[in-house]
């Protein structure tokens, strides 16, 4: 058979006999040569020997699971594509998921169209290259996220599979969260930061809607001894203060005009002075703006600058209200029963 015109060979990985079937009949269908593994220990010995185009895996199975499966499949080949799936959809699963690479996560029950699709688009990732990673590094397994955030619906595993995705990019990836007030952003850009490669370093937040712009100023870049009136010592600014952590600006779109010109060449450059100094100073930490307004519609009115809103516009999520997943409204009643249960000493029930 002429290579060209193989089948591209699906390796499916299950402990359910009935899903593996399931799985393997409609992919034989569909022109796919599907093999498959019962648990993880196989499903490495069927990639040495298949050398399949894709993987479909799930998580909890026997000897071996399926996140430790996907990091020994992608020391043998980062190019191929792994679509995880779970019954149990949690924040942390997801982040995990794709800080190993996986290419997708997707939860039970299982919807078929979206396997057909998601599995369309990494043989056409395979075909183009785009499957091949850069090595990540950093990612700390271990680390413990403070600020919980709650939540199984659709909307949030993209939110998950987002920050697992963003938080292995480097430090000069900014990213851009918007949604209502009260969704979350803070949580989310906390969340980013505790996976990232740099969770001991700070996590600096600045309200840009608080202070005046002179005082923001000052906040952000510090300033030097004598720079105007009152400042009778040198200040280190937010900037500075960050170091390789992350740094948090809240409503980025109440920025005035002189501190966007002056954010955009800091984003710019990676560098900038203190007010009333002539050193300049390097930044490397990894900058999150939050904005609840929409900042495309702001740009066309000439509110914000669209050279700024580039900048920023690198990796983007809009965080859904609660109204756009109810599903979640019995978790977290669940959790805020929980919570409080326990830090005031009650046995509520319900």
């Amino acid at each position: 058979m002429n290579h060209k015109d193989r089948k591209p060979t699906i390796l499916v990985v299950d402990d359910d006999d009935r899903v593996l079937y399931a799985f393997k009949t409609m992919f034989s269908r569909e022109g796919y040569r599907a093999v498959t593994a019962s648990d993880g220990a196989k499903a490495l010995m069927k990639f040495d020997s298949e050398r399949p185009s894709a993987v479909i895996m799930d998580i909890t199975m026997p000897k071996i699971d399926g996140l430790t499966a996907l990091e020994k499949i992608k020391e043998k080949d980062r190019g191929v594509p792994v679509i995880l799936i779970t019954g149990f959809g949690t924040m942390e699963t997801a982040i995990q998921a794709m800080q190993r690479g996986a290419f997708e996560y997707i939860t039970k029950p299982i919807d078929i169209q979206k396997v057909r699709e998601v599995l369309s688009r990494a043989l056409a990732s395979r075909s183009a290259g785009l499957g091949r990673e850069s090595e990540r590094t950093g990612f700390n397994a271990d680390v413990v996220a403070r600020y919980e955030i709650v939540g199984t619906s659709e909307k949030m595993q993209e939110l998950y599979k987002f920050i697992g995705s963003v938080s292995v990019t480097p430090n000069h990836t900014t990213v851009l969260i918007s949604g209502e007030t009260g969704t979350g952003k803070e949580l989310i850009a906390r969340a980013i930061h505790l996976h990232g490669p740099n969770p001991k370093e700070p996590f600096v937040p600045i309200n840009c809607t608080v202070l005046p712009e002179s005082l923001l100023e000052s906040e952000l870049f510090g300033h030097e001894r004598g720079a105007f009136t009152g400042a009778i010592a040198r200040k280190t600014g937010k900037f500075e203060l960050a170091h390789n952590g992350t740094i948090f600006l809240d409503e980025v779109g109440n920025l005035s005009a002189l501190l966007q010109q002056k954010l955009l060449r800091v984003l710019q450059e990676r560098e900038f002075e203190r007010v009333g100094g002539t050193e300049t100073l390097h930044v490397t930490a990894r900058f999150i703006a939050a904005t609840n307004r929409d900042l495309q519609s702001e740009v066309k009115k000439g509110n914000f600058r669209e050279d700024l809103f580039f900048r920023l516009n690198v990796a983007t999520h809009h965080l859904p209200a609660l109204r756009e997943r109810p599903e979640d409204i019995p978790l977290l009643a669940d959790y805020f029963l929980a919570k409080y249960n326990s830090e005031l000493k009650k046995s509520i029930r319900g």
